[in-house]
This record gives C-alpha cells, structure tokens and sequence, in this order.
C-alpha cells in the first residue's frame, strides 16, 4: 500500500543525502570509507535534484525510476558494512538501508504538480 506524499519522500530524499554525505566526518572514518559515503551522499542529492517530484530542480526523473535508484541506495547502504567494515556505523547503515527499502515500497507514485498525470506512458 503506497500512502506516503512524494513531497514527504522528497524531504526524507535530501535529509538522507545530506546525512550519508556527513557521516563519515562525524564518525572520524577513515581511507575509502569516506569516499565511499560521500560519494553515495553526493548521488542521492543529485538523483533527487532530477526527480519529477515537487522537491525536484530539475524534473528529469519520472518517480519510478527515482524508487529504483532508492532500492539500489538501500542495497548499497545494507553491503556497506561488509566491503568497508565502518565498525562506527554499521548499526547505522542497516538503519539507512532498511528505511530507503521501507519508503520504495510505501511512497506514492504521484507527485502532485508535476508531468506524472499527463504522460500517457507512465500507468495508474
């Protein structure tokens, strides 16, 4: 059952980002892990920039494909642990991972003022 706002996801979209982007200069990580998350911060931030949602800077993105790219980004937070090993924020991760997988299976399709409902392509 999807009921949660794409303008409710958008926020949790940018807050994510900017968290990831943050995290590993908060824990004092260090090498690869924090390119890793910065990286991974950096893209989310980017991919909901071109989301066709209300919070989207650039309406590039259709809302599904945005979803799909979420799943991945949860995936990604959820193997995190076991390529990098960030003992800090391990916990962390998963929390990320499994949120980002809980909001792919909960927002809405639609975003209110957007292209969406005039795209003869994209189904109900």
């Amino acid at each position: 059952m999807r009921f949660l706002p794409t303008m409710v996801h958008g926020v949790l979209d940018y807050l994510v980002g900017l968290l990831v982007l943050a995290l590993p200069f908060i824990l004092g990580l260090q090498g690869p892990q924090i390119w890793a998350l910065v990286a991974i911060g950096v893209l989310v931030i980017i991919y909901s920039a071109l989301t066709d949602y209300e919070l989207g800077l650039v309406r590039y993105l259709r809302i599904r494909f945005h979803l799909l790219l979420d799943a991945v980004f949860g995936l990604v937070m959820l193997s995190i642990p076991s390529l990098l090993d960030p003992a800090d924020a391990r916990w962390l991760n998963y929390v990320l991972g499994v949120l980002a997988l809980a909001l792919v299976a909960i927002t809405d399709v639609r975003a209110l003022g957007t292209a969406a409902p005039n795209n003869p392509f994209e189904g109900e």
